[in-house]
């Protein structure tokens, strides 16, 4: 790391550019050398901080480009269809929790329950009913606007960048996530000279997470799903 006159790390140093903006240590609260061969995933919060806040830097504009550049956004109708599903999940969910609960309760009345498992049903049915109060509560309302928006947002930019690119997908928390296609989105970024580092630390932990071990989702499957995602099928 570069010094200054009085011998303290220059934290100004510029790590790289997006768009021929500069990205400084600063930015990304980079306070000492990245270790490249260190692996590690989210249990190594400092690591997996350090690595969000890279990739925000560095991929964000290049994410939000990407939208504006393809013309993503949320209709009124897709917002009514999600929220429409959603309502009518949300239903099935508390239909089956309360057969659940059902069940859970006819086992707690048999005669011939140790004292342990009475134990365990019991903590089993305080958890199911708390669950199933909060889906009735959320029956109450139509799924926030933003919330619906942010979905299909999502799931519009996945799919996108999964039929111009292909590759391997994951299961995440918003739906299939195009792995390999988002990393070579900023790989083709910085063979244009859209994206550079000056910092082969920043660099690494920028393509790390699509490095890491990962459960893959079979093509044609990933390709299925993002083509008709859950809340556009309200067959079920």
């Amino acid at each position: 790391m570069a010094a200054d006159e009085t011998g303290k790390p220059n934290l100004v140093q510029i790590v790289g550019t997006v768009y021929g903006k500069s990205i400084t240590r600063t930015d990304i609260r980079l306070t000492e050398k990245i270790d490249t061969s260190v692996k590690f995933d989210s249990r190594d919060s400092d690591r997996w901080e350090q690595m969000s806040r890279i990739q925000q830097a560095f991929g964000g504009p290049i994410y939000e480009r990407f939208v504006k550049e393809h013309k993503i956004e949320s209709s009124a109708d897709e917002i009514k269809k999600f929220q429409e599903v959603s309502l009518k999940s949300t239903e099935r969910n508390v239909r089956e929790v309360e057969t659940k609960l059902k069940d859970l309760k006819k086992m707690l009345a048999e005669p011939d329950l140790s004292d342990e498992d009475k134990a365990k049903v019991m903590a089993e049915i305080a958890m199911y009913e708390t669950h199933v109060e909060s889906l009735r509560q959320s029956l109450l309302g139509k799924t926030p606007k933003q919330i619906a928006e942010s979905f299909i947002t999502t799931w519009k930019v996945e799919r996108e960048l999964y039929r111009l690119y292909g590759g391997r997908a994951i299961f995440q928390q918003f739906g299939i996530e195009a792995l390999d296609a988002r990393r070579k989105l900023f790989e083709e970024a910085e063979k244009k000279g859209d994206l550079t580092f000056n910092d082969d630390g920043v660099r690494h932990l920028f393509y790390y997470y699509s490095n890491m071990q990962h459960m893959f989702i079979d093509e044609k499957e990933a390709a299925k799903v993002l083509e008709q995602p859950w809340f556009l099928n309200d067959e079920k």
